[in-house]
């Protein structure tokens, strides 16, 4: 286990926390951990009901350091629009690391920006895509955001975006990993109970994502 407080330690032990929820942002799940990084918190620290959502737990940790988690001990793994924000070297070995912590039979769920999506609106001059990203995400100085290319750059280095992600790459990265069963999803189409509290609709994220299903 990546090294965190003892308390914290303790705590996922003893609650039986397996199910992770990577690179949460601001999205707080009840009946997973939310692990998320911020500058203004203590790290290695758990926070009960962060923006008083109640009944949602953080840990306010760095996962460049390694998930907080045992080999072998975790049923889910869930991360929405993190893997991006890694280089593509580090994305491997952090899909390695979340294959390393699952239990045998474990699922992992992924959704990043759909590359190939992005391209085909770019190289068709499909303005659908390109104007709902631009409105909803480069909406900061959108008078910079003008032609597509530009929107299409927006997505690939704007917010952190290190690497971007199309099908073939990303089932290649978890075969790599040691994943099997992986399977290209809808947006809230899952095999996890709770996918529609999971992934709230949206029709933006719905429309730019690549959702990737797999087991160890």
């Amino acid at each position: 286990m990546a090294a965190i407080p003892e308390e914290t330690r303790n705590f996922l032990t003893s609650n039986g926390m397996t199910r992770f929820h990577l690179g949460c942002g601001t999205i707080f799940l009840r009946n997973w951990l939310n692990i998320g990084l911020w500058d203004h918190l203590e790290m290695g620290r758990l926070y009960s009901n962060p923006n008083q959502i109640e009944g949602t737990i953080l840990l306010n940790y760095d996962l460049v350091n390694g998930i907080p988690a045992e080999n072998d001990s975790l049923d889910a793994v869930y991360h929405s629009h993190m893997l991006e924000h890694l280089t593509f070297t580090e994305g491997l070995a952090f899909l390695q690391n979340c294959y390393e912590a699952l239990k045998p039979g474990g699922i992992h769920r992924i959704l990043v920006p759909d590359l190939e999506a992005f391209s085909k609106a770019y190289v068709s001059n499909d303005s659908l895509l390109l104007d709902k990203y631009r409105e909803a995400v480069l909406n900061d100085q959108p008078e910079i955001y003008q032609t597509k290319a530009a929107v299409f750059m927006g997505m690939l280095h704007n917010h952190g975006h290190k690497c971007g992600y199309d099908w073939e790459t990303l089932e290649w990265a978890l075969k790599r990993a040691g994943f099997v069963r992986i399977t290209r999803k809808l947006f809230q189409e899952s095999d996890l109970p709770d996918i529609k509290e999971i992934e709230e609709y949206s029709p933006l994220r719905a429309l730019e994502s690549l959702c990737v299903e797999c087991y160890k």
